[in-house]
C-alpha cells in the first residue's frame, strides 16, 4: 500500500488511529514524545503579526541562565530593561514572538523595541487594545507600569505562566526602585535598604518554596503562614483568621488557646475546634471588613482592641500589625502580628508584608481547593463502595445457583430459534453459565464460583429498560453460543502473526487472542448499564457520559462496565490467561462492543455487502473475519 492510501483509510476510520494510540502497543514514553513533538511543531507554526517585534534568541529557555542573571543584576537600576527581560522570558517560555512590551509612565505609553546594536528604544504610541491577550504589570502601589500585548490567542495554562512571571516582576520592580531611589538618606542608609531588600527577597523565595512544596492541608499551610509572618516582622506572636463572608465572621482552626477567648471556641461541622468572632468587632474584624491594614503602636489606646483577652491570659499586648490577605481584591483572611521584639512595627514591615501577602493568598486559595478536592475524592470513594455493594451479587444468590444441576448437554439451546423469553430469572443466568462452560471448559481454566459471580453481577448491572436489558444481553449471548457450537472450525483459539495483520489491514488484533471467548463475553456484556437512550440523545443533553467519551459514548461505557466487573474480587473469569493473552482478549472485547455502535455498524455492513455481492467472502481472511 502506498502512503496516500493509508492516510485516506485513516481519515475514513478515525477510531482506528485512536484505538491504536491508546492501546498497549504505544508506550507512555512514546506517547509523551509524540505530544512534545506536536506541541513544538504547533509553536513553531505561529507567525508574528505584522509590525510586532521579535523577542530574539532563546536565552530564557536554556538550561544555564547564569548569563541572564548577570544581565538583570547589572541593569537592576533600569526599570525598562527589567520589563523587557520579563517580556522576553514570557515569549520564549510559551514559544511565540508575536508580542510587544508597552511601557507606561507619567508621559504616556511607549512601545519598547531593541535596536540592532542591542539598545532599547522607546516610541510613544497610542495603546492598542486589539491584542488577543494583554497582561498588565503593576508596581507595589498597584499602578500599571507596563503591558505585554500578545497577538496570538493564549491557552489557559500559558496565561497562568505569564501571570506568574509578571507577579514576580512586580516584586523585581519594587526592589529595583528601592535600589535606585535616593532621598535625604546617606549612602550607608542606601546600602542598608539594599541589604534589607535582598534579605526580604531571599526570605520570600524560602516562603514560596516551602508553602507550595508542602500544600497537603489547609492547617499545614496556615501554620506555615503564621510562622513566616512572625519571622518576617520579628513579632512575638502571630494569628491568622479566615473570612466567612456568608456569616460575616472571621474564624481560626489553628490558634494558641493561651491567647484566645475560650468563650468563642466551637466545634465545626468536621468536629474540629474553631475560634470565631463577628467581623464587626475587634481589630482583626475591622481589617477583614474594610480590607485596610492597621499598624497600632499602643493597643490599649485603640478602642477597637479587646483587653479582656489580656486580662484572662496575663499576656500584655503592646503593638499590633494587622494586615489583610486578598485574592482578586476580596479579603479571604487576616494576619495579626503582636508585639514586635524591638520597638513598633514600621512602614517597612507593612511594605514587606504586602509582598508576602501575595504568597499567603495564593497558598491559602490553593490549599482550600486542595481540601475541597480531597474531600470530593473521599466522597467519591464512599459512593463507589456503596455502588459496588449494591451492584455486585451476594453469596446467597451464588449458592442458590450452585445447587441447581443441569443436563450435561441441552441440545435445544444449540439452535438459533431457542426462545429465551420463556426462561425464568433464575434460569437465564444458569443457562449463561452452562453456555460458557460448554464453550471453554476444554481450553480455559476458571473457577466455577467466579463464573457464577460474574454472570450474576452482569445481570445486576443491566437496567430495567424497555429493550437494552438483561434479557436482550442474554439473547445476543445465546445467538453467539449457537453460532460458536455449530462452527467450531471457524472460531477456535486464534493465532495471527504481525505480518498477517499488516497485510490484511485488520485493526484490533496485535498478536493473538481468544476470539470465541471475546465474542461470547462481549455479547453477554455489550449493553451493560444502558440507560435506554442513544448516543445522539446523550450528546444533545450534555450528559456526564458524553463529557467523558467523545465517540461511541454508550458503547465505551458498556466496555468500561465490563472491565469494572472483571476487576471485582472473585469475578475475573480470565485470570488464568497470561498477561499478553489477557490484554489481547480485552482488546478484542472492546473491539466487539464498540462495533455495536450503529454509526460503525452501517459502514461495516456496507463493506460486508460488497464482499458478499462479489462472492468473495472467506472466513479465513482476517479482513473478512
Amino acid at each position: 500500500m502506498d502512503e496516500e492510501s493509508v492516510l485516506q483509510y485513516i481519515r475514513e476510520h478515525p477510531n482506528l488511529i485512536e484505538d491504536y494510540i491508546v492501546s498497549p502497543e504505544v508506550s507512555s514514553e512514546t506517547f509523551e514524545r509524540w505530544s512534545v513533538r506536536r506541541a513544538i511543531k504547533f509553536k513553531k507554526s505561529r507567525r508574528p503579526a505584522p509590525g510586532t517585534p521579535s523577542t530574539g534568541g532563546g536565552a530564557w529557555t536554556e538550561p544555564d541562565l547564569s548569563m541572564k542573571r548577570r544581565v538583570i543584576l547589572e541593569t537592576s537600576d533600569n526599570r525598562t530593561r527589567i520589563l523587557y527581560e520579563i517580556t522576553q522570558c514570557c515569549g520564549q517560555l510559551i514559544g511565540t514572538n508575536s508580542l510587544e512590551l508597552i511601557v507606561q509612565n507619567d508621559e504616556g505609553a511607549f512601545s519598547c523595541r531593541k535596536t540592532e546594536d542591542g539598545e532599547l528604544k522607546l516610541k510613544k504610541v497610542k495603546v492598542n487594545k486589539s491584542a488577543d491577550y494583554i497582561q498588565t504589570i503593576v508596581n507595589a502601589g498597584n499602578q500599571t507600569i507596563g503591558e505585554i500585548h500578545f497577538y496570538i490567542p493564549l491557552e489557559p495554562a500559558e496565561k497562568q505562566i505569564v501571570n506568574a512571571i509578571c507577579t514576580w516582576s512586580a516584586a523585581a520592580n519594587y526592589f529595583s526602585e528601592l535600589y535606585t531611589h535616593k532621598n535625604e538618606g546617606s549612602d550607608s542608609q542606601d546600602h542598608q535598604n539594599i541589604a534589607r531588600q535582598r534579605k526580604l527577597s531571599n526570605f520570600l523565595l524560602d516562603v514560596a518554596r516551602s508553602i507550595f512544596h508542602d500544600i497537603v492541608s489547609m492547617d499545614a499551610v496556615i501554620i506555615k503562614v503564621m510562622n513566616f509572618a512572625q519571622k518576617l516582622v520579628d513579632a512575638d506572636r502571630a494569628s491568622l483568621f479566615l473570612v466567612d463572608a456568608k456569616n460575616k465572621q472571621i474564624y481560626a482552626r489553628i490558634f494558641d488557646v493561651g491567647t484566645g477567648d475560650e468563650e468563642h471556641v466551637r466545634m465545626n461541622n468536621d468536629g474540629q475546634k474553631e475560634i470565631r468572632f463577628d467581623m464587626s468587632k475587634g481589630i482583626a474584624g475591622h481589617v477583614a471588613s474594610t480590607g485596610d491594614g492597621l499598624n497600632i503602636e499602643n493597643a490599649y489606646d485603640d478602642e477597637r482592641f479587646n483587653a479582656d483577652v489580656d486580662s484572662k491570659t496575663g499576656y500584655t499586648t503592646k503593638t499590633i500589625l494587622c494586615m489583610p490577605i486578598l485574592i482578586r481584591g476580596v479579603v479571604i483572611g487576616v494576619v495579626q502580628m503582636v508585639n514586635k521584639h524591638n520597638g513598633s512595627f514600621t512602614r517597612q514591615d507593612e511594605d514587606a508584608f504586602e509582598v508576602f501577602a501575595v504568597y499567603c493568598g495564593l497558598a491559602l486559595h490553593h490549599a482550600k481547593l486542595y481540601d475541597k478536592i480531597r474531600r470530593s475524592e473521599q466522597k467519591y470513594r464512599v459512593a463507589l463502595e456503596v455502588l459496588a455493594y449494591h451492584s455486585v451479587c451476594n453469596a446467597d444468590e451464588v449458592n442458590k445457583l450452585k445447587k441447581i444441576e443441569l443436563n450435561s448437554r441441552i441440545v435445544e439451546l444449540e439452535t438459533i430459534d431457542f426462545n429465551g423469553m420463556r426462561l425464568s430469572e433464575l434460569e437465564k443466568p444458569l443457562y449463561a453459565v452452562y453456555m460458557f462452560k460448554t464453550l471453554f471448559s476444554d481450553t480455559l481454566r476458571f473457577e466455577t464460583d467466579d463464573l457464577i459471580r460474574f454472570v450474576l453481577t452482569v445481570r445486576k448491572n443491566y437496567r430495567r429498560v424497555a429493550y437494552h436489558n438483561w434479557a436482550h444481553g442474554w439473547s445476543v449471548a445465546h445467538a453467539m453460543f449457537a453460532t460458536l457450537v455449530n462452527s467450531p472450525e471457524a472460531f477456535t483459539k486464534l493465532e495471527v502473526s504481525l505480518l498477517d495483520i499488516w497485510t490484511s489491514g485488520y485493526p484490533d488484533i496485535r498478536t493473538f487472542g481468544y476470539l470465541a471467548l471475546a465474542l461470547y463475553v462481549s455479547c453477554l456484556c455489550h449493553d451493560l448499564d444502558h440507560r435506554g437512550k442513544n448516543n445522539a440523545y446523550m450528546k444533545t443533553m450534555s450528559t456526564p457520559l458524553a463529557a467523558i467519551y467523545s465517540t461511541s459514548v454508550m458503547e465505551r461505557h458498556h466496555f468500561n462496565q465490563t472491565v469494572t466487573i472483571l476487576q471485582q474480587d472473585g469475578h475475573n473469569i480470565l485470570s488464568s490467561l497470561s498477561s499478553e493473552e489477557y490484554k489481547q482478549t480485552l482488546s478484542l472485547i472492546k473491539h466487539c462492543i464498540l462495533a455495536t455502535d450503529l454509526a460503525l455498524f452501517f459502514s461495516n455492513k456496507a463493506k460486508l455487502n460488497v464482499i458478499l455481492d462479489k462472492g468473495e467472502f472467506d472466513i479465513n481472511r482476517m479482513e473478512h473475519r
